[in-house]
């Protein structure tokens, strides 16, 4: 009985060992990805992510726990830069959370997604709430400009951190300059580096770096790039960094904050 129990908890040690050194491995390659793939699958990761996320949402939602109301930040936002009334582009809108909270709040709502079933779900949520936002099915990163501008354009969700390459970012940024009436602004959310003091990460920056230079990996990569749950983003090192970002995208921050992680931009006439 003692050589079996023996053997059980032996087993077991190994199998503990053996999974952990798979998470570590696991966790590795993750990491690694913003610096060996090319910009452009690593904006296919993040499609893919939200497919898959919003695959049967339809069917699930009543367990989804969603609720349509704007975060206190975004609350916040509309407060200090005195946002009562106009036009407002949500990008990345999803199943509507910041359409239908601000279509309540007497705003005329354009909201984007690339996820048709998200879309839907936003679309059967506003009617069910009798309200009147528009949803349209486009990328993001190719905005369709018409000839009509709007207010405002808000992207919650950090969604700008997404966005591989700190010249990418601001390139977008200055293709939405169009898309904004002359007193127009901007409101994103973006990442904040939290834990780049460890030495693991220092570890696989390093490595990085490394592999940067090596045939057909990715030459944007910098300090802070990085894979969670599967797709990339871009977690800002410090306030500087995002403040110089926008400022050299040729916008106005007319407020931040960093410790909430979201900015207003707007560009001078």
């Amino acid at each position: 009985m003692r050589a079996r129990i023996l053997i059980i908890k032996t087993i077991l040690y190994i199998s503990e060992r053996i999974t952990g050194f798979l998470f570590r491995v696991d966790q590795l390659l993750i990491h690694i990805l913003p610096a060996a793939l090319p910009p452009e699958q690593l904006t296919r990761l993040i499609r893919n992510h939200y497919d898959d996320s919003y695959k049967g949402l339809a069917a699930r939602l009543p367990e989804a726990g969603y609720t349509w109301t704007l975060e206190s930040w975004e609350q916040d936002v509309l407060a200090r830069q005195k946002i009562t009334s106009g036009t407002i582009l949500v990008l990345g809108a999803g199943v509507g959370r910041e359409s239908l909270a601000l279509t309540q709040r007497g705003f005329f709502v354009v909201g984007l997604d690339i996820n048709r079933e998200s879309l839907c779900v936003a679309s059967q949520q506003a009617a069910v709430n009798g309200l009147k936002p528009l949803f349209a099915q486009a990328d993001f990163l190719a905005i369709p400009i018409g000839p009509v501008r709007v207010d405002y354009v808000f992207m919650s969700g950090i969604m700008y951190s997404s966005i591989p390459g700190r010249h990418r970012r601001q390139a977008w940024l200055k293709d939405l300059r169009p898309c904004l009436k002359e007193q127009g602004l901007v409101v994103l959310n973006f990442l904040i580096a939290r834990e780049l003091e460890r030495r693991t990460h220092r570890l696989v920056h390093r490595l990085n770096r490394w592999l940067t230079t090596l045939p057909g990996a990715n030459e944007t990569y910098q300090l802070g790039d990085t894979c969670s749950q599967n797709h990339f983003l871009h977690a800002f090192v410090n306030e500087e960094e995002i403040r110089s970002e926008l400022r050299d995208a040729g916008a106005t921050v007319d407020h931040l904050s960093w410790n909430e992680g979201y900015a207003v931009v707007s560009w001078p006439s």
